[in-house]
Parts: C-alpha cells; structure tokens; sequence
C-alpha cells in the first residue's frame, strides 16, 4: 500500500504543530552528538526528496522476491493500525544494511545505506518538541532505524537464512511547505498513548528484516504450474484445524525457502491431489497435502490479499493440520458432528492412530475446531473420531457433540419431462432428514391457491407432477421445505409453473374435406394448434396424431398443422387439438403437451 496513501486512511489522527522553541523542548540523552541546524534541515530535506521507487538506480538490482511484515507471531495483524480485540500497536523494528555491504555483488552509493536514522529523529523530536512522551524510540534495538506496521509489502532483493534485505523507497512524516520552519509532526493515537510518526520517517534505501518476521513468496515457477482456474485438478477439499504455515516447498526444515503464508483455523482450501507428499528433509516423517492457494481466505480477514496472483498457486500444508475430504465422498452416516474443547487459544489437541498417546499423531487439533465423532464407539476415555478419510482417537476430555451444521436446500426446478409428465427435483442440502412438499393451484386476488397433494415427511429430492393436474390447470406452485437433524426448518422454495394452454374446441367452418384429406381454410395459429389427432371413433381408440417438429441449428418446434393426409372417402373422422410447450430442464430441451380440445366431426366426400 502506498504510504502517502496510508496517512489519509488514518482517521484517527491529530495533526499537531509545533514551533521550533528550544527553551520549551524536553532534553533527553541521545546516543549521537546534537546536529547542527544546517544537518538538521538537511536530513528532513533527505526523507523528503529522497522518496524513489528502485527503478531509479543504476544499475538496479534484482527484485528475488515479496516479503510480508507478519511478525514474531508468523501472523498479520487484522488491522494496519491496531489490534482490533488489544488496541495495540502492531508495529515491528526495521534496521539499516551495514555500510559497504555488497547487494547482488555491487557496493551502492553511501547514502542508500541509511544509517543513524534513530539518531536523527531523537534529536528532532528532544530538542524541537515537548509532545513526544513514549519510550518506544528510546528503547529500539540496536541498529533498528524506524518502525514498520505489521503487513507491509517489501521488494526482497537478498536473503539468507538469518536477515532478509530489502529496499524501500523511503517515508516522511512532515508537510514539506513546514518541515523546515515550524516542524509539524503527525501523530496518531494508541493504548491511550501518542505514537509518532516520526518513528516511521527515513530516506530510501537498502534495509533490513529479520528473517522470522515475515512471509516471503518467491514466486517459484513450481508453485504455479497452472494458467487458468480450471487448469487446477480438484481432488477434493480440506479444512485447517489449527495454524499452519503455507510452504512452497514440502520440507519444514528448508532456511532458503521459509513459509509464504500461515492458515489460520477454519480456512478452507482446495486439495490437488490424494497423494500425501513426503517431507524432503532428511530424517522427516512428516508428509503434506499439495493445496491451491491465493491468499484471499477470509478467516483471517487481512487488510492485504497476500500471494494474489491470477491464478492461485501450488503449496504445501503438513497433513496433519488439514482434514481431508476426498471430492465425492463424506462422513460415515452413523457419525455426528463434534467440536474440540477444553483447550487453550495455543493448545494442540491431538487425534492418535491408536487409544493410546504414545501412538502416531495423526492429526493436529484446536479449541473450537469441528470433527466429525462416533458416539458409538467412544467411551469416557477416548472418542472415535474421523479424520482425513480414516478413523482416529481423541481423548473424549477435549471433545463434544456439536449441533449439526446445516444447509438449505437449493436449486428448485424441472429435472426432466417424460411421457407428458414433469418431474421436479431440488439439491437436499446438509444434514436435511426429510422435506415437506407440496403442489397447489397459484394463487388469484384475495383467494389462495388449493393444495392439490402434499406430503411433510417426504424423503426423497424429486417428485412426480401427474398428467391429471398438468390437464386441468394453466398453472401450478411447486413448493418443499427442509427439516433438518436439529428438528429445524429450512427456508421454503417455490416455483411456479406455466403449463400448456388448453385448445377450445375447433371451429368446423375452418376445415374443408376432401375425398383423403381435411384441410384447415387457414393454419390453426389462433387456436396454437401445434398437435392434431384424429380417429373414426369418439372415443379416438387407435387414433393417429399429426405433428411437424422441426429443427434448425439451435432452434426448434412445431408448425402448425394445415391438413391431415391419407384418409378414406365417405367417411366421418373426429378431429381434436392441442398445443405444446418448451421447457428448459435439468435434462436439456423438453416439450409438455396440453390437454386435448374437444372433438369436432367432419366426413370426407364420396369418390
């Protein structure tokens, strides 16, 4: 984020100014001699005009690298300002590169090896003002030169196993048309405390970090492997139980190739592939799931979208903090749901291969986490648990049986059409025992619809419409309800359905007989007679239908029926009618017919 840009978001701060009356300034020892006026000024004109994006060297050095400031706690603090549950700053030490240090080989210009930054600022801050009153400045470690909020982004341009350096293109606190004469400062509040911005004020150049306190991604062409989202296999999905770093090589005990990320608890990742990955460190039994990643879990809720590529990449996460779900598959049904208990925020629970706490560990557990448990085969001393596909044990002192974790049904709509009848279908949703269903008349002013059937423990995702209701209505409201394990309802979906409109009878005066065949004076659009049948029997027993579906590219239907062919002379024929609908459904492309109209009776003429 840029950093001119960070102050306008600081809306809790109290700019305060100050003039340069050495009489009222509180002295306090400094570990530099007092500058003169001129270096004074000339150091507040440097972290001004000294801001410079790494470009502007020459030669430029490589970037290697992002490093992320996460800190001792290999963490990102939810806020760049302050803890949101503590209210305490979140910031960490940044310190100079020793002069003359070599970055990629070369030796740069003195004054891109920033040092005595602290200094500096002491002095300013001691002689020139009586509002800082923290000891935070005071108290730097040694060669630290300014403080940095936790989740700023660095260009990494070396790295070892020790110290990260990075460049960083510089930070001013003051307003340059008053640096120099009046000394105006930013301040922001914090803990009840000011913390100034003078504390985060230095020129540009090569800084810094230890390697510790940050996530670094260095963008290796294995971790990503793949140029589109569909590209990524899709093995099935995990969910992390417990803080876990994010590797981009499976080997825990690599220095060069430290984590780009740490998972809190509750992530949710997808896995790509079944097969655990040994550990590559040499003696290590450890094994890891390959997951794709972006950094964009909300669990964690960052203010900065950590490895936020196009495409997310390729990691490694150790296996036993991950339960695995294989795509396609779930839990015993004779499980219920448990949650862990009875642990500190930092405590591992541990799921054993065996009842005994000397056996493997095969999974690694905290406070709050949700597993799934089998009542059945547990006793007072260990419960059977299931984890990544296979059972383990938990001491049942750190386990309890949670509320099932529910949701709605979904996707209400026509699954198919077949022989004239409908059938309707929804997605039964989680933990869904049973649903009440039903289909009524839709509704018309101020009356509601009749209840033709219903049923409020049906059991299964679909049911039938009939043909008895699809020929006596013009439409029809589907509607099914969920109950769930808890014994609760589920949100109700409906959906309303337009049914063919019913033909009237035909109009005799249109139909003109011949000696084999019965025309229509003109096509039966306005009766929509898309079907016709025929029979020389009232009853129509071993009736012909007449009907020209056609099909053009995408397109389909059906004409409208001008004349019905091949029939005997001097004979009399009842003839009927109806139309045909197109329906979108799970199935593909589908027609409903209509009701038959009433017959119409027209004899043919002798030959």
């Amino acid at each position: 984020m840029h950093r001119y840009f960070r102050i306008l978001k600081r809306v809790s701060a109290v700019i305060l100014c100050f003039s340069f009356v050495a009489a009222s300034a509180t002295t306090k020892p400094v570990q530099a001699e007092l500058l003169t006026g001129d270096e004074r000024v000339a150091y507040i004109n440097r972290c001004e005009n000294s801001i410079r994006d790494i470009s502007t060297l020459n030669p430029r050095p490589k970037i290697i690298a992002t490093a992320y400031l996460v800190g001792e706690d290999d963490v990102a603090a939810a806020s760049w300002l302050h803890d949101p549950v503590t209210h305490e700053c979140v910031a960490e030490e940044i310190y100079a590169v020793e002069p003359d240090t070599e970055i990629q080989g070369l030796r740069y210009k003195p004054d891109l090896y920033p040092q005595d930054n602290r200094e500096y600022l002491i002095d300013i801050i001691t002689n020139y003002g009586a509002f800082f009153h923290t000891n935070r400045l005071w108290n730097m470690p040694q060669g630290a030169q300014y403080i940095e909020w936790e989740g700023a982004k660095f260009q990494v341009v070396a790295a070892d196993e020790e110290w990260v350096t990075v460049w960083d293109r510089g930070y001013q606190a003051w307003f340059k048309s008053e640096a120099s004469s009046f000394g105006a400062a930013i301040m922001y509040e914090c803990t009840n405390s000011a913390i100034n911005a003078f504390m985060e004020t230095h020129p540009a150049g090569f800084y810094r970090i230890p390697r510790n306190k940050v996530w670094i991604d260095f963008g290796l062409k294995e971790n990503h492997p793949y140029q589109s989202e569909a590209e990524i296999p899709k093995a099935g999905s995990g969910v992390v139980t417990k803080l876990v770093n994010l590797r981009p090589v499976p080997n825990e005990e690599e220095k060069m190739y430290t984590p780009v990320y740490a998972l809190p608890r509750g992530t949710k990742v997808n896995v790509v592939s079944t097969e655990l990955v040994p550990s590559q460190a040499p003696g290590s039994k450890h094994t890891y799931y390959k997951v794709s990643f972006n950094g964009s879990d909300k669990v964690q809720n960052n203010t900065v979208h950590y490895l936020d590529y196009k495409v997310p990449g390729v990691y490694y996460v150790d296996s036993r903090y991950l339960n695995f779900t294989r795509k396609g598959t779930a839990a015993p049904g004779d499980s219920v749901p448990g949650e862990i208990i009875n642990a500190n925020k930092n405590e591992s629970v541990y799921a054993y291969r065996a009842k005994d706490t000397n056996s493997e560990r095969v999974g690694i557990l905290s406070a709050g986490v949700e597993i799934a448990m089998f009542p059945a085969e547990s006793d007072a001393d260990w419960t059977t648990v299931y984890f990544s596909g296979q059972k383990a044990y938990v001491q049942t002192k750190y386990i309890k049986k949670a509320p099932y974790k529910i949701t709605d049904i979904s996707k209400l709509e026509i699954a198919d059409i077949v022989d004239d009848e409908i059938t309707v279908s929804w997605k039964e949703g989680v933990n869904n025992v049973e649903f009440s269903c039903s289909i009524s008349t839709t509704t018309t002013h101020n009356k509601k619809g009749t209840v033709l059937w219903s049923d409020e423990h049906y059991k299964d995702t679909s049911f039938l419409i009939s043909r008895k209701y699809i020929e006596k209505y013009s439409a029809l409201d589907i509607k099914v309800q969920a109950t769930d394990k808890n014994g609760n309802k589920g949100k109700a979906l409906t959906k309303r359905i337009i049914l063919p409109s019913r033909n009237r009878k035909p109009d005799k005066k249109r139909f003109k007989a011949g000696k084999t065949k019965i025309t229509c004076k003109t096509p039966y659009s306005t009766l929509g007679a898309s079907s016709m049948q025929y029979s020389t029997n009232k009853k129509f027993k071993k009736a012909v239908t007449v009907e020209k579906h056609y099909k053009k590219g995408k397109k389909d239907g059906y004409k409208m029926i001008q004349a019905i062919k091949k029939l005997k002379s001097n004979k009399t024929y009842y003839i009927r009618s109806r139309t045909k609908k197109k329906y979108s459904t799970a199935a593909g492309t589908k027609w409903l017919s209509g009701k038959w109209s009433k017959y119409v009776k027209i004899r043919t003429k002798r030959k």
